[in-house]
């Protein structure tokens, strides 16, 4: 393989990984309604875009390894991207837990270790069962079900984003 191939290849691997990562995050700050802050990556993503593909496209007969590259730089940035994109979540979310009969020692777990818990009673479709409600952020929730899935590996858990809160304790957070 002639070194200029292998050079276009990997200009055109790692372009489609920046391009794609970027284009994750961008839909983040759409999400989150940071309309300005995603226009600018926005414009990164596809500048970067534009001179991939015209450089696969004019690649094209003679660098079959700048598509295979253009598609495994597709993946690699779509991991990428949802990996940042996860660490840069300020989303909160609403995680409720029922464990059968381990609920007790969830909760408590769950205190020790910094949650704030809450619980209240729920009727379920074998009788009285113990909800607690956590919530955190939503990169705090590996960590949470963690503590939940060793204490009872068959609870019930649910979580959702949350638009809007005031007061309360989360963990994570800092008191303003």
């Amino acid at each position: 393989m002639h070194m200029h191939i292998l050079l276009w290849s990997l200009v055109i691997f790692f372009g489609r990984i920046t391009d794609v990562t970027l284009g994750t995050i961008r839909i983040n700050f759409i999400v989150r309604r940071k309309k300005f802050i995603a226009a600018a990556i926005g414009f990164f993503e596809v500048t970067i875009f534009v001179a991939v593909i015209a450089r696969v496209i004019q690649d094209l007969s003679t660098n079959i390894y700048g598509i295979f590259a253009y598609g495994a730089g597709f993946a690699v940035g779509t991991l990428v991207g949802i990996t940042i994109s996860d660490k840069l979540s300020k989303d909160l979310i609403s995680v409720n837990i029922i464990s059968k009969f381990k609920a007790n020692e969830i909760e408590e777990s769950l205190r020790r270790e910094g949650f704030g818990a809450t619980w209240y009673k729920g009727f379920g479709k074998d009788g009285d069962v113990k909800i607690i409600n956590v919530v955190c952020r939503k990169n705090n929730f590996v960590k949470l079900n963690k503590i939940v899935f060793n204490i009872d590996s068959e609870s019930f858990i649910t979580s959702h984003t949350l638009e809007n809160q005031r007061g309360g304790f989360m963990y994570g957070l800092k008191k303003k």
